[in-house]
Order: C-alpha cells, then structure tokens, then sequence
C-alpha cells in the first residue's frame, strides 16, 4: 500500500511542474535570446527574430499533429527551438555586428559681451584633417548680429567661404556644419565685424577612432562631474568628450585660466542628457586651470594640470595641449 500511495500526488503534480518547467526554460532562451539581437544590427536582429518565429511555428505545427502530447514531445520541442536559436544567434553575432562609427567632432566657439571690439572669445581653433566637424557657435553678445566664416586664407568677405554661418541675434546657439579639410591653416572670422573678430582653425591629425572616445573623458551625472581632475601635457589641442549621464538635465563644461573662473579660455556647447559632445580644447601652457558647469557652478567643477612635453606622464586616455599660459 505504502508504495503505491504517492502516486495519486503525482499524477497531480506532473501534468503541473512540466509546463511550468517548460515555460520557465523558453523564458530564459528569450532573454538570452534577446540580449543577442539587441547587440546586432536592426536589420539582423530582425531577419534572425523572423526565422526562430517561423522555426518556432513549424516545431510546434509537428507537436500538435500527434496524437497525443506527451512531456517528452514538449521537451523534444523545447530542445529544437533552442538549438535554431541558438544557430541563428551565432549567426546574427558573427555576421550582423554593427559597425562603429567614429564619435562626431564638435568645435566650440564663443562671441561674448563685447565680441565687436574684443573680438572671440578664442583665436584660435582646431579640427581633425580629413573628418567632418561642426562649429557650436554661441553668441553672448545680448541684442548684437554676429555669425562665423570659414575660409581658406585671411579676408573680409564671405563670397566662396568654406562654411558661413547664419546670423545669429545674440543671446543665441547656431551650429555650423563643415565639410572635411586638408591639413593646414585657415581662417574664420565674423563678417558683420571681421576687423576685431577673427582667427586661425588649425586642421591636423586624425579623426577619433570608431567607438572610441577621443581623448580625456569627463562625465556628468547626478549633477556631478568624474573626475573633477585631468592631468595632459603640453604640445598640442586636447579633445575631450563630455558625456552627459543625466536624463533631461543640461550641462556644459567651460574652461578658466583662474580660480575665480573670470577667465574663459573655452566654452563647451550645451549638452542636455543623456548625450555626448566633443570639445576641442585649445592649445595651452604649462600650469592649472579650471572648469565647471555654467549651469550648476558650486557642485560641477575641476581643475585641468597641464605639464611641460615630456615633463611628466599623463594620464591613460589624456590627449596633449599646449601654447599660451594661463593669466591667473
């Protein structure tokens, strides 16, 4: 009696536990499986979801046309959906990785107060040869027209510039597009005040590598900046990418010569999470210098050594700067 007793229990609990079983299975082959197309690209992911949907369909159209469904014909089922995922998975990793594209180049440039007879904020730009990059150009000049030209050489007059931006009505954001240039020297200035208003853009080395950042890295989140220190040598301009980490929250980076932050030497275009920009510091001297968010001062700040070429190493990541020495 004894031994055949438990077997009402079972009876009971199988036709209970192998579904569940079963069920719990194809729920972990679906998010493995879905981590698989989520790193493809669209179009993959889709033709290999169409495939194990169809293998799926064909599978179970042969279960159901037994006579009787048994565990083993679910087990059975199971194995097969997971072995076409599992192929057309391989499949989809080896040939529909995407392909990484390299990081866009933005290149800050500042009218502020005063820019007609003070000039930019900066004479000096610099872009990657041969790369597509774009110029954030922010005027501060509250109710006074200025733009940014670029041209080949030194002049006045925007007829056959490279990229000429519209007017913009301070206090305003425009970005202007430029398409890639040889190395070398040119010019940019605005044609509304090109007498006080002028400078050099220095196209020179390669473009950020695809997938990887190009230079020192600053992020923001929780409206905090990490790290607050970067240490580069001097030599040449530093790309920096700022990534903004916090959803719906807008950041920038600007860079002082003194600790009062009173001296611009760089100002970063806006960036509003969760996003990413390139800015193109100038080249700088030896010495420290200073940054912080124009949005939240008194928690995003830090400071930037800048050694003497060869004086010292820097950082993993640190690209190098150089040329003028901070005031303060």
């Amino acid at each position: 009696m004894s031994d055949h007793a438990p077997e009402p229990r079972e009876r009971l609990l199988w036709p209970i536990l192998i579904p569940v079983a079963v069920l719990v299975v194809i729920g972990a082959i679906l998010f493995l499986f879905s981590r698989v197309l989520l790193r493809v690209t669209p179009t993959a992911a889709t033709i290999t979801a169409l495939v194990v949907a169809a293998s799926i369909l064909a599978v179970a159209s042969v279960v159901a046309s037994r006579p009787q469904v048994t565990g083993a014909s679910l087990l059975s089922m199971v194995g097969g959906v997971t072995g076409i995922a599992m192929l057309t998975g391989g499949l989809a990793l080896l040939l529909g990785q995407p392909t990484q594209e390299a990081q866009p180049v933005i290149v800050a440039l500042t009218a502020p107060k005063g820019a007609a007879t003070n000039g930019f904020q900066t004479k000096s730009l610099s872009a990657p040869a041969a790369y597509p990059f774009t110029i954030a150009f922010t005027n501060d000049d509250t109710g006074v027209q200025h733009n940014v030209v670029v041209a080949a050489q030194k002049t006045a007059d925007p007829t056959g510039a490279i990229a000429a931006g519209q007017p913009v009505l301070g206090v305003a954001t425009v970005d202007v597009p430029v398409s890639p240039l040889t190395a070398g020297s040119y010019y940019f200035f605005c044609e509304f005040h090109p007498t006080t208003m002028f400078g050099t853009l220095t196209v020179a080395g390669p473009p950020p590598a695809p997938g990887a950042p190009a230079g020192p890295v600053i992020t923001a989140q929780d409206q905090k900046f990490s790290p607050t220190t970067l240490d580069v040598a001097s030599g040449q301009p530093t790309t920096i990418t700022f990534d903004n980490e916090d959803p719906g929250v807008l950041h920038n980076i600007q860079f002082f010569s003194d600790k009062d932050y009173t001296t611009s030497i760089y100002k970063g275009p806006d960036v509003t999470g969760v996003a990413s920009a390139q800015y193109q510091l100038p080249a700088l001297g030896p010495g420290t210098y200073y940054f912080h968010c124009d949005y939240h001062p008194t928690t995003m700040q830090g400071t930037i050594t800048v050694a003497k070429s060869g004086g010292g190493s820097s950082p993993s990541g640190a690209s190098s700067a150089s040329s003028s020495s901070p005031s303060g």
